[in-house]
């Protein structure tokens, strides 16, 4: 039990200076201690004429009587009291002086008995009982004798060795879960440790290492040393695969401790792309940064071996590849491939590149976009045409793989011959792999569209086109006015029906109406071919005669007789 001090005043005098006082606060005999101790260190500082030393009577130095490095069993009682004696400056023992025992820090399960705070008796002593601490290890009691005038020599301490119990349990101290080549040694050692209840090392436990699935312990029984621990080699089998372990030790909770350990295949040599093939290709067109590799050995140096067959193949994404797959290594291990290409639809690939005894190497994704239009696979349509009016011509690009190509209207040359005869029309994308051109033909009869892709010509071309007349034109529409004269006048009037770009219509069923000097209008006669003719008899020469197609007069209407 801790005693407490009461409050008091302290008079310090120096020779030749007035007494300073003051009031302290009720402190513990432990509390007051570094303030004491503060106290005699400043002093000291102003000089030694004013240190204030214990006078005969007082505390004056602390030294322990017995009870000095003792040795115990963890979480145990020492077999004897630690003893300490207080004295004055004359040596004589000084009774009733708070004495403090303090444990080690942050070990768990210390005692001390009656208190850490005791009273010396008549001679000067102060005991307790001490209970080590549940770490094994040297441990360390510190005794401060409470003082009146501050002296570093009230102070000691006490050690202690703390043994561990008897073992109880063998629990995993390293070495589990490691990788290793098949055929080597583990680079880290298994260790598995005895320990008692409070986790404590022991030494002295026979371990006994076992393999199972293949490779070896080296050695197969270890006796655990100071700190507890028991350590053996573990050498993997020549499989690749995982390899168990135990360490037993009888009558231990937790053995036989389980251990694994997973061998792999050494390294291999290994393929590397010095030059990584294009980010972006065109299907069927090689790639304009052809992949060169090299060959290197596991740690990155150069394999300076010739003839190496390193052949690439697609990965993902599907289709094919052209140009050579398979190249041979140099004498410098280099392979350069020099026409390959991917065939097939646009999408995303991605490359693989192997060799026998050396591990292979993957591209970067690649974007394939569709090749160039082919005239063997695109196709057009091109219709009969009429005069005066457009006509619009339809060409669909594919590429190699039969995939729409857009883009590439510069690759299509449109020519037109015959009776309209037109080089190099304007062609249009309408994109999704679609593409025209248009002209208007003037004159009716037959003209050949020629459509060439890439500078060849599509399947079919050229193209036939039929221009028919327009429609019926009453500007374009002639007449032809004739005056005979034998008993009476006889007036002809033939009429060409043409379109608004002067065809000649070729065909009857227009309304032709003939007019003399205003009078009523008479249907001319309608030749089937696009002419039509009327006659009238008159008894005289001068007449106007007025012509209409489909109800418009005709240019140059009315006509006078000749």
């Amino acid at each position: 039990m801790h005693r407490q001090m009461g409050s008091s005043r302290l008079t310090a005098t120096a020779s030749g200076s007035p007494a300073v006082t003051g009031e302290r606060t009720r402190l513990t005999p432990r509390r007051l201690l570094p303030f004491l101790f503060a106290g005699v260190l400043a002093t000291a500082a102003c000089g030694g004429d004013q240190l204030l030393l214990p006078s005969a009577g007082q505390p004056s130095k602390i030294s322990i009587i017995s009870g000095n490095d003792q040795s115990g069993t963890v979480g145990q009682a020492l077999e004897k009291p630690l003893v300490v004696q207080v004295l004055d400056p004359e040596d004589r023992p000084v009774a009733n002086v708070a004495v403090v025992f303090e444990p080690p820090a942050g070990v768990p399960g210390t005692d001390l008995i009656p208190n850490d705070t005791v009273q010396t008796g008549a001679d000067g002593m102060a005991s307790v009982q001490y209970t080590l601490g549940t770490t094994a290890g040297q441990q360390t009691v510190a005794a401060h004798a409470v003082p009146v005038v501050p002296s570093a020599s009230l102070a000691t301490q006490f050690t202690a060795a703390a043994a561990p119990e008897a073992a109880t349990a063998l629990v995993a101290a390293g070495g589990d879960g490691q990788t290793g080549e098949v055929s080597t040694a583990l680079e880290d050692s298994l260790a598995a440790r005895a320990v008692d209840r409070f986790g404590n090392g022991v030494a002295g436990i026979d371990v006994t290492w076992k393999v199972s699935g293949g490779g070896a312990v080296s050695p197969k029984t270890v006796t655990t040393g100071a700190d507890g621990r028991a350590a053996t080699q573990r050498t993997l089998g020549n499989r690749p695969g995982s390899y168990p372990s135990t360490a037993e030790a009888e009558g231990l909770q937790g053995s036989p401790v389980a251990f694994s350990a997973t061998a792999i295949t050494p390294p291999s040599p290994q393929l590397v792309l010095v030059t990584p093939p294009s980010s972006q290709a065109r299907a069927g067109v090689p790639f304009t940064q052809q992949p060169i590799l090299q060959l290197q050995d596991p740690v990155g140096a150069p394999v300076r071996q010739a003839n190496v067959a390193v052949t690439v193949q697609i990965t993902s994404g599907g289709g094919s590849l052209g140009g050579k797959t398979t190249v041979r290594s140099d004498a410098d291990g280099r392979v350069k491939f020099t026409d390959l290409s991917i065939r097939g639809e646009p999408g995303e690939r991605t490359l693989i590149f192997a060799a026998t005894d050396f591990s292979p190497v993957s591209s970067d994704q690649i974007t394939v976009s569709a090749g160039p239009p082919l005239a063997s696979r695109s196709s057009a349509s091109v219709p009969d045409g009429t005069a005066g009016a457009e006509t619009n011509i339809s060409v669909r690009l594919q590429a190699e793989f039969g995939t729409a190509v857009e883009g590439a209207a510069d690759a299509v040359v449109v020519s037109v011959s015959g009776a309209n005869a037109s080089s190099a029309l304007t062609v249009t994308d309408k994109g999704g792999g679609s593409y025209s051109a248009s002209y208007t033909p003037e004159h009716s009869g037959h003209d050949d569209v020629s459509i060439q892709v890439s500078g060849t010509a599509l399947v079919g071309s050229p193209f036939g086109s039929t221009v028919v007349p327009g429609a019926p034109s009453p500007r374009r529409t002639t007449a032809t006015v004739t005056l005979t004269h034998t008993l009476f006048y006889t007036v002809d009037v033939a009429v060409v029906v043409r379109d608004g770009q002067g065809n000649l219509i070729g065909h009857g069923g227009d309304r032709v109406q003939i007019s003399i000097d205003g009078g009523d209008s008479l249907d001319a006669v309608d030749n089937g071919d696009g002419t039509y003719r009327a006659s009238f008899l008159t008894f005289t020469a001068e007449h106007s005669i007025g012509v209409t197609l489909n109800g418009t007069p005709i240019s140059g209407s009315p006509y006078s007789t000749p």
